[in-house]
């Protein structure tokens, strides 16, 4: 059976080679977009390809991060490295908020006159190409990020989804000119906009559940499985923090006060293999056992015990 350090090492290097083939995609994407928006002078066009670029620069950040996050813990980081994955989602938010205000440029560049866009058959087929690769990676990153519990890889492929529909917007525009409702474009891209603050926001909010140590595992199911243990009489303080993939559990355990040492020790183990075995995504427990006396646990807060 590989160990828990082979078998993120193997994840480690498995997204990176999702990331570094999706920055392949999301620069020959953004390169498409800007090359035709400034030949035919479709601003909106010219925003998705910087919008595509945010995508391409985010795959950048996160390579950097899962460099760093594989690093094996040490003096100064006991715990590892892996909160440096969370804080490269972060960044990427803050790039999804960077290509919101680059999509609302373009926006404000059409509703105020300043851009007279040449729709022709080649801004469709570049838009329309760059809308199915997007589609295609942000699918592809999602299950690659099921398959590895990777972080940065589903907060990238949130990003690479907020450009498939920032594209889509530049397309209804494209169509709404040809029809002669120029006006129409604005306000499709401006619904768009809406996606991608929402997608922003999604984005941030997982990432600071992780860096506020919220609670990753759900405390009943933990004493419940604790509490099966015949020797187990109670169980409290029950603790997780972390993130998806690498969760840190810690827990107070009481039992029988005349029980021995040795068999104390056989208790924690199994009650360890238990929880092992029932939550995968634990990387690390920590039990207090401690001898049972029902008066030593009334100031136990409620949301503890």
């Amino acid at each position: 059976m590989a160990s828990p350090d082979i078998d993120r090492l193997a994840n480690h290097r498995a997204v990176r080679r999702v990331l570094i083939l999706t920055l392949g995609a999301n620069l020959v994407v953004a390169l498409g977009k800007l090359l035709w928006g400034y030949h035919a002078n479709i601003v909106s066009l010219q925003a998705d390809g910087f919008h595509s670029f945010f995508d391409a620069l985010s795959n950048v950040i996160g390579l950097i991060a899962l460099g760093m996050a594989a690093l094996p813990p040490d003096r100064e980081h006991p715990y590892g490295h892996q909160k440096l994955e969370v804080a490269a989602s972060m960044a990427i938010g803050m790039m999804i908020l960077i290509g919101l205000l680059e999509v609302g440029r373009g926006v404000w560049a059409a509703a105020t006159g300043e851009a007279e866009p040449q729709v022709t058959a080649g801004a469709f087929g570049v838009i329309l190409i760059a809308i199915l690769t997007s589609f295609v990676i942000s699918w592809a990153e999602k299950r690659a990020a099921k398959r590895y519990d990777s972080m940065i890889l589903a907060s990238d492929a949130a990003h690479t989804f907020s450009d498939a529909l920032a594209g889509i917007a530049v397309l209804i525009g494209l169509i709404l000119i040809q029809a002669g409702v120029p006006s129409g474009d604005i306000f499709a891209a401006l619904t768009v906009m809406l996606f991608i603050g929402m997608t922003a926001y999604r984005v941030l909010r997982d990432g600071m559940v992780v860096l506020v140590d919220a609670a990753l595992l759900d405390a009943d199911a933990i004493r419940q499985v604790v509490g099966d243990h015949p020797e187990v009489r109670s169980c409290h303080y029950v603790r997780s923090r972390g993130m998806p993939g690498a969760v840190h559990l810690d827990l107070h355990v009481t039992v029988d006060p005349d029980m021995r040492m040795e068999e104390a020790g056989d208790v924690l183990l199994q009650i360890k293999d238990r929880l092992y075995e029932r939550f995968p995504e634990i990387e690390d427990v920590l039990v207090q056992l401690e001898p049972h006396h029902p008066l030593h646990y009334e100031d136990v807060p409620e949301n503890l015990v």
